[in-house]
């Protein structure tokens, strides 16, 4: 007997010295890598750690919350996997909550638990939702909570009885702790959610409550100032809010995932590639927020008003995924005829395809909302299984390297610095870059400003700067050191040129690299009005004289990097127009050689001025282009633009890419590797010729494609890689290659809309 008990004394120490020694280990980290830091950052920032079965959710199905029991079952067969259910609304919680007391009249108490239970019956996950800005509650009860949008000390007013949702609510202040504490309310009486999602989780650009005030004051020392982009004391203003909001979703994060662990944030962004959103100046949310969601989720639209006809579609697309770190971002297309009026009349079944798709080949899972009009209704069920075919090859990847180009937030917000300007001054430049890495099917990832460290540029052969003025110390420091190591670097108009917050500098921080000094913006003759054809002149636009100022002549130097055979072939040895934005540079260094010009329409070739500058430094070579080629190929194209382009990218990579493609300039290339069970690698192809493109008035235009244009032959040279299979998914075919020592050629039979060529690599 006293064996016995002495027995179980001596299991119960071991169990509870077990059990100490366990609670005594560190929790497992919710935060991964740091993150470059930004200005007024109080402690260092690391993007969250995504919990594991967020890499698998191919199926996120938003409106199974207005679906019946027999829609919710066929979506979940269709491979929807999670999908939303409200908690709090504008107007009530829809739970017995102790810190929102009304209750809705017209949800009852139990449905909360009885549309759990549906959800966990079908084996779909759980997204929470909760309006995060708007909750006529807490407007009415903390009037000092309230979002002062002007530069005014008056607490905005509302008629609560004709509007009882209220107005905007400022997350920066105490409001936003309050968030906090009725999303871990949520999940503590509800632990079976999985994930929570917003709409408008953002502080919308500006804030003058006395919260907001007292802390800036507190903080700087300084009155927050007038909304003016072009005050230097407001851009640092900025970057100070934008560090506010970061530390709302920190808290957020960590109070969450103390609850449970593997909860995730799985909601909207309102910085991550919709042109739309691209346009908000001042920012609302700060891009590097999107590395505190677990998965950013983006509107994805292509009505008129968002560049439906053109590159910005997929350029998006690349973004968001570059975003989140090349890890999991989601983009919910939606199905509009137009965005103005906003309608789904005679929306083609085959454009939902084609629209999810294009989200799968650039990175991204698509998100969807089931719920559509019957005509509509069949086709979104078959294009969730379409992805649910591609999930084996497009799950735990990241870009396979060798050109990467910068998108930096830093120079849209503070350079760009008006929502009607910066297309022009910036994002021209960006989408003319890649909108010619794309149609040259090059091996280039899109990066964003915190990429630009010795560790993450360590891959890559070649980095793109298309006009990427705004870079702090730290950036060009790297940039420079990445091509003094050999790396090459492609650089055009003011990048570098000014700092963190926007400051222009007397001089680019890359001069050396560049072997250029800025001296000033060029304008070329202003083009006055000539005597025109009478019934040419009658067509003119009111704004026709003021489209053609900085029109140029741009010549190539014979025998250089730009006499390319192709390049060769368009323009023989005449100079060709250029109509683009332009700066003035001096050159006298002997590293640097000028290979292209530029004079005024009106001058003579004495007056040229550098175009295009070559420059040797330390192992590497860097092209700066004092003329905006890359912008001209989006705003005013020619196709010797983006010849050029990669012309120069060649000139200077440290090495020729793995990777190349010969196929029309419409099929999109992008290439990923996958790590989780071995090495393979997947080259995604996307169809993207639209049958009736550019048939209606271009602004107006919105892709509504109604059938496949198949495409035949593609071509793909893979170099020094170690091939075991090539294989063509999802059809599961297997492909041979015309094998030559260090590189296989193997030709791809027939593209409708997505393929991908899997080389498994031994």
């Amino acid at each position: 007997m006293n064996t016995s008990i002495r027995r179980i004394g001596f299991l119960t120490l071991v169990l509870f010295l077990t059990v100490s020694l366990r609670s005594a280990e560190p929790a497992a980290s919710i935060w991964a890598g740091p993150i470059l830091s930004q200005p007024f950052e109080k402690t260092p920032f690391h993007e969250i750690a995504i919990p594991a079965w967020v890499e698998e959710t191919l199926g996120i199905g938003y409106t199974l919350s207005g679906q019946d029991a027999a829609q919710r079952a066929r979506a979940r067969a269709a491979g929807v996997s999670i999908s939303e259910l409200g908690f709090v609304d504008p107007f009530y919680p829809y739970y017995d909550s102790k810190l929102l007391l009304k209750r809705s009249p017209y949800v009852p108490l139990d449905h909360i638990g009885k549309e759990i239970a549906e959800y966990q019956r079908l084996g779909i996950r759980i997204l929470g939702v909760y309006p995060p800005s708007l909750q006529g509650e807490v407007y009415e009860k903390h009037p000092d909570w309230r979002r002062i949008a002007e530069n005014a000390t008056q607490i905005p007013q509302m008629d609560l009885a004709l509007y009882p949702h209220g107005g905007m609510l400022c997350l920066l202040g105490p409001y936003g702790d309050f968030f906090i504490d009725v999303l871990a309310e949520i999940l503590t009486t509800f632990p079976q959610v999985d994930g929570f999602s917003f709409d408008g989780l953002h502080y919308g650009g500006v804030c003058y409550c006395a919260h907001c005030r007292e802390n800036y004051r507190a903080d700087t020392g300084r009155d927050i100032p007038n909304v003016n982009m072009d005050d230097p004391a407001f851009r640092r203003y900025q970057h100070w809010a934008d560090r506010r909001m970061e530390a709302l979703l920190q808290r957020l994060q960590s109070r969450l995932k103390a609850i449970k662990p593997g909860v995730a944030l799985l909601t909207w962004t309102t910085n991550a590639g919709r042109f739309g959103h691209f346009r908000d100046i001042p920012r609302n949310m700060p891009a590097r927020m999107n590395l505190l969601l677990d998965a950013p989720d983006q509107e994805f639209w292509l009505d008129e008003s968002n560049r439906g006809a053109t590159i910005v579609p997929a350029f998006g697309l690349a973004y968001i995924w570059a975003l989140s770190n090349h890890r999991v971002a989601f983009s919910e297309a939606y199905l509009m005829s137009h965005g103005n009026p906003y309608g789904k009349d005679s929306f083609p079944a085959h454009e939902i395809e084609r629209r999810m798709l294009l989200a799968v080949a650039h990175g991204v899972f698509p998100s969807i909302a089931v719920g559509q009009p019957p005509p509509m209704q069949a086709a979104i069920y078959h294009c969730l299984e379409e992805v649910q075919k591609r999930k084996p090859w497009i799950t735990h990847k990241q870009p396979e390297p060798w050109a990467a180009m910068l998108m930096s937030d830093n120079t849209r917000n503070f350079y760009g610095r008006a929502s009607h300007l910066v297309e022009d001054r910036y994002l021209a430049n960006v989408f003319g870059a890649f909108r010619a890495a794309l149609e040259e099917h090059l091996q280039c990832a899109l990066i964003a400003d915190w990429n630009l460290n010795p560790k993450d540029l360590a891959p890559f052969k070649v980095v793109i700067l298309p006009n990427a003025a705004c870079l702090d110390a730290r950036q060009t420091g790297a940039l420079r050191e990445f091509v003094r190591n050999g790396g090459g670097l492609v650089a055009t108009l003011d990048a570098s040129l000014a700092n963190e917050f926007g400051d222009l500098q007397t001089n680019f921080a890359l001069a050396d690299v560049f072997g250029a000094d800025y001296q000033e913006f060029a304008a070329s003759a202003t083009n006055a009005p000539v005597p025109l054809d009478a019934n040419f002149g009658r067509t003119l636009p009111p704004d026709y004289w003021e489209k053609r100022k900085n029109v140029w002549d741009l010549g190539r130097k014979r025998g250089a990097e730009l006499d390319t055979p192709p390049l060769a072939a368009l323009l023989g040895d005449q100079t060709v127009t250029l109509k683009a934005p332009a700066v003035r540079v001096l050159t006298n260094r002997a590293s640097a050689r000028v290979i292209a010009t530029i004079s005024p329409k009106t001058g003579s070739p004495a007056g040229a001025m550098p175009a295009v500058i070559l420059n040797e430094f330390g192992k590497g070579k860097c092209a700066y282009l004092a003329a905006g080629v890359d912008a001209a190929y989006y705003l005013y194209p020619y196709p010797y633009q983006r010849m050029m382009l990669r012309a120069l990218v060649d000139a200077v990579a440290a090495e020729p890419p793995g990777i190349s493609v010969e196929a029309p300039l419409c099929v999109h290339v992008v290439a990923t590797r996958q790590s989780s069970g071995g090495q393979r690698l997947v080259i995604h192809l996307y169809n993207d010729v639209n049958t009736s493109a550019f048939h209606a008035l271009p602004n107006e235009d919105v892709p509504l494609r109604e059938e496949t244009l198949p495409i035949y032959g593609i071509r793909v040279t893979l170099r020094n890689y170690n091939i075991e299979r090539l294989h063509l998914e999802p059809e599961g075919l297997t492909l041979q290659a015309d094998s030559a020592p260090g590189r296989a050629i193997v030709t791809i039979p027939r593209l409708d809309i997505h393929a991908m060529l899997v080389a498994e690599l031994r």
